[in-house]
């Protein structure tokens, strides 16, 4: 008996262990497995005196995890749905119902409703013809005395007409009394609000330079900075070729702009090749785009984790929220 227990929990405790090695596992290659990317674009030499058709331009964003595990991307104008695959089985987008059995639906539907309907029609309309009997049965058993307590009513409903409309005119002139009133206090309010509301931008304003000038913020900020060059470094293409060539119809607006991108090219990382050819007689634009990068999910999250639980960053965010709340 005692063999059997301890079997079964050998057998629980070995599942145990493989389950959270199994997740452990997972846990390792979601963060440090980086997620690959790559984006093509290409635009065919077009000229732009006859028009720009979007329908030329071939751009497709793909990208795969743990070799091609998990695949996707988008592509104009061939698939403008995202996909996402597993093992090669499509997950997203998930497959639609069919038309026709939504449509048989929906017709039930009707059905339904047009029998709830026609009972209701039916009581309304005896609902209608009680009401009128009832009316020609009251006008016919109309007597000589209510006609003179009718007409002794019409004489008291007149003195209380006279006695309302010397009300009203009282109250129409107190009514023009406190409108005026009220409109010489209004230019005093405005300026009272105008010179309330400068007076806290002006202390908001001496209070954000003084954060700004604290030594606190400078730390914090100085790191950020850093972990942001980071993040971005990480996220920028590994490898990218861009093939392009373009003119504006005017020689010289041309060569301006070629000049001012030979000024700048010595300053493009080395990872960038861009070979950019100028068309001084044309009105006319092609390129060529090949981009592949990484991203590590491991590399963000420490660079957020640092950033969040460090103490400067947390003064300062807290100093902000004063202010914003002040």
């Amino acid at each position: 008996m005692l063999a059997g227990v301890l079997t079964v929990l050998k057998i629980i405790g070995i599942t145990l262990l493989i389950i959270l090695a199994a997740l452990l596992v997972i846990l390792l290659l979601v963060l440090f497995v980086p997620v690959f990317y790559r984006l093509d674009a290409h635009v065919p030499e077009t000229d732009l005196d006859e028009g720009f058709d979007v329908q030329k331009v071939d751009a497709a964003v793909k990208f795969s995890w743990l070799l091609f595990v998990i695949r996707g991307g988008i592509s104009f104008p061939k698939e403008k749905e995202f996909t996402v695959r597993v093992f090669g089985f499509k997950v997203l987008p998930k497959k639609e119902k069919p038309e026709k059995e939504d449509g048989k639906e929906e017709k039930e539907k009707e059905k339904e409703t047009d029998k709830e309907e026609a009972p209701k029609e039916e009581s309304d309309s005896s609902k209608a013809d009680e009401n009128k009997s009832d009316t020609e049965s009251s006008g016919q058993n109309t007597s000589p005395d209510d006609a003179k307590s009718e007409e002794d009513k019409t004489e008291d409903t007149n003195l209380a007409d006279d006695s309302k409309e010397q009300k009203d005119f009282i109250d129409v002139l107190w009514d023009i009394i406190e409108g005026v009133s009220n409109i010489l206090k209004i230019p005093l309010n405005v300026f009272e609000k105008i010179a309330y509301t400068i007076s806290r931008v002006c202390d908001k304003i001496d209070m954000i330079k003084s954060t700004l000038e604290n030594e606190i913020f400078q730390r914090a900020f100085a790191l950020v900075k850093r972990k942001l060059i980071r993040l971005i470094k990480m996220i920028l293409p590994d490898k990218c070729r861009i093939d392009a060539m373009f003119g504006l119809g005017d020689p010289a607006l041309t060569a301006e702009v070629y000049a001012a991108y030979a000024a700048v090219r010595p300053f493009f990382p080395k990872k960038l090749r861009m070979q950019l050819g100028p068309d001084f007689d044309r009105k006319v634009v092609y390129t060529d785009t090949h981009m592949k990068g990484h991203i590590t999910i491991f590399t963000a999250l420490y660079i957020a984790a640092t950033c969040y639980f460090n103490k400067d960053v947390k003064k300062t965010i807290r100093r902000f929220k004063k202010i914003i709340n002040s």
